[in-house]
């Protein structure tokens, strides 16, 4: 669990450089169509707010996706807040990891894409979503 939730904390301090390099880019889409950076930070910090609470209550609530639409937008406005909920986050879901006992860990639960994952395996789910939205968050800094 140790080297996953590492792994994270290095996932989430690549997100914050690459949106740092982009300056007041982050807000900038591409074509004006295309998702900003900071809207991704926003989205990464609000998955792992919501994969800790799966972790506390051992299952997944039904999401509202409007609701969480709304709040991405909200936090997105906002670089600093954004950045914030990301560490905050990053460190309720490390805190909640690491308090599962092993069996809790083995917990399935299926997320609203159809996976189904352990309640330990949320650490891959947290970690790839970071990776990714790096990745996008990298590529709109070729375009800027």
């Amino acid at each position: 669990m140790k080297k996953s939730i590492a792994a994270i904390h290095l996932s989430v301090e690549a997100l914050k450089k690459a949106t740092a390099e982009l300056g007041d880019k982050a807000s900038w889409s591409p074509s004006d169509k295309g998702r900003t950076a900071l809207d991704q930070v926003a989205e990464c910090a609000l998955i792992t707010g919501a994969c800790t609470g799966i972790i506390q209550h051992k299952a997944v609530p039904e999401i509202d996706w409007a609701v969480f639409s709304e709040n991405k937008i909200k936090l997105a406005a906002d670089a600093d807040a954004a950045l914030a909920s990301l560490t905050s986050n990053t460190e309720g879901f490390a805190a909640a990891l690491e308090g599962l006992s092993a069996e809790d860990a083995a917990i399935e639960v299926t997320m609203p894409w159809g996976a189904t994952y352990t309640l330990a395996g949320l650490a891959d789910v947290v970690y790839w979503n970071n990776t990714y939205h790096e990745g996008q968050i990298n590529y709109i800094s070729t375009l800027v």
